[in-house]
């Protein structure tokens, strides 16, 4: 078992590796001209199924304690223009991918997705379908705000094909919700779950944070315990970043409110003990599946894949973005669309890609990226097949990270033999601390300040 003390040892700032190189590495040299020569790649690779992303970023108001790409929703007017960019860019996208690849997985995040009435979320479906070739019964989730849903909302996502959703709880405290500026009662959390499965959704995700204000150890456990007894199919609990030098909506939080170090690493042990001991699996850095959920028998089954929307069970090579602030994952690279909404809306209408950023992937970043997302989906790693794959010597290749998972190895992470390396139980939990030994990036900025979470 994990406890809280091996939670506060392992405690390292890492990236969350959803994709490498991570984001920290995007530049605007990284163009619309490469964006295009990606997608062309893609079209021409196979009949492999594709997956998309669509960024809702609206809310009806902003909680301070959010590192996502959000707006308020101050008119219908502002999302129904952007309703109309999205339709834009996805022939665009569609027209150059020329539909030989189908959709077989898509998610609506946010934001808010929720926020959408029934019709606009129709009519973006219907544009989606329009542009993109769908593969029978797609995998389609959608990120809701459960103050923003009711019933008819939900049975019509289930008409329109959504197959599962992840509902923002955060944390269940009352006094927790109006220190995050989020006013989010027990009681609507709790009907919005219900009525979901009530309308039929047999897949539901419950988000959850860990290090907000005013957190403490028998709060949280009296919210982690009402989302046992609700038996959702999954839950994913976060560590909250506090970062108001990025987040500049975040200096509403006091840090004096903020849960001390060791008390945070004292929630998610909890947390994560309580979790496994009620029947969940525990499933890469923060997530816990049910036995009976796909994602967890895929991580049974040894077929996790992960990407930008973390661990999936579509696997597929190219993720492709639409709308402001996507990122699109293909095999040439990543490639973020505009931050700022009218420059995302006028290169969309424009029949433009709204590219402002990315990184194209070098021979070593793919070697590096497969063995990170190995680890993180499969939890060993076939030292022999990655260096047939490759055409590499493993142990000249990372003769210095050798050296590093040699000392791991000693604090018990790992298991490193001539033909594996494998994570054990501890190492499981602490994978982004094995995972930063092969990133050549963080290799070389080991000094420089802080820009990602911490590991526990």
């Amino acid at each position: 078992m994990v406890t809280a003390d091996d939670m506060a040892r392992f405690s390292i700032e890492a990236p969350r590796y959803t994709s490498y190189p991570t984001a920290a590495e995007f530049s605007p040299g990284t163009t619309a001209v490469d964006f295009r020569a990606g997608l062309e790649e893609v079209g021409r690779a196979g009949a492999a199924p594709i997956a998309l992303y669509v960024h809702l970023p609206f809310c009806r108001e902003l909680c301070h304690f959010c590192g996502c790409h959000a707006l308020v929703a101050r008119t219908p007017e502002r999302i129904g223009r952007y309703l109309d960019a999205l339709a834009a860019e996805s022939q665009t996208v569609a027209q150059i991918l020329d539909g030989r690849r189908a959709v077989g997985e898509l998610h609506f995040g946010g934001g808010s997705p929720s926020l959408l009435g029934a019709d606009d979320f129709e009519r973006l479906m219907t544009s989606l379908r329009a542009a993109f070739r769908f593969r029978e019964a797609p995998a389609i989730s959608l990120e809701a705000d459960p103050r923003t849903i009711d019933r008819e909302k939900l049975t019509r996502y289930r008409q329109l094909g959504v197959s599962r959703l992840s509902f923002g709880f955060q944390d269940l405290d009352a006094g927790v919700q109006r220190a995050i500026g989020r006013n989010q009662s027990v009681e609507v959390s709790l009907r919005a779950f219900e009525t979901a499965r009530e309308v039929g959704f047999e897949g539901i995700n419950l988000d959850l944070c860990y290090g907000l204000p005013e957190q403490t150890e028998d709060t949280f456990a009296r919210t982690i315990s009402q989302v046992i007894a609700l038996r959702p199919d999954r839950v994913a609990i976060f560590g909250y970043a506090h970062v108001p030098w990025m987040k500049p909506l975040q200096k509403l939080i006091p840090t004096s409110a903020l849960p001390r170090a060791d008390l945070r690493v004292r929630l998610m042990a909890a947390a994560r003990t309580a979790l496994l001991g009620a029947g969940y699996l525990p499933i890469g850095l923060d997530h816990f599946a049910l036995p009976s959920d796909d994602l967890g028998r895929a991580a049974v089954g040894g077929t996790l894949h992960r990407n930008f929307q973390g661990y999936t069970t579509t696997v597929s090579d190219a993720l492709v973005g639409l709308g402001l602030s996507a990122i699109s994952d293909l095999p040439s690279g990543y490639f973020q669309n505009e931050r700022v909404l009218g420059s995302y809306q006028a290169a969309a209408r424009g029949g433009l890609l709204a590219t402002e950023r990315g990184v194209l992937r070098s021979a070593d970043d793919r070697l590096r990226g497969e063995i990170i997302r190995t680890l993180m989906c499969r939890g060993q790693l076939d030292i022999r097949a990655i260096e047939r794959q490759f055409a590499i010597r493993f142990d000249e290749t990372f003769t210095a990270e050798i050296a590093d998972l040699r000392r791991l190895e000693d604090h018990g992470l790992v298991r490193l033999a001539p033909e594996t390396l494998a994570l054990t139980a501890l190492g499981a939990t602490f994978v982004r601390n094995v995972a930063k030994t092969f990133d050549a990036y963080r290799r070389a900025a080991a000094r420089a300040p802080r820009r990602f979470s911490m590991t526990a």
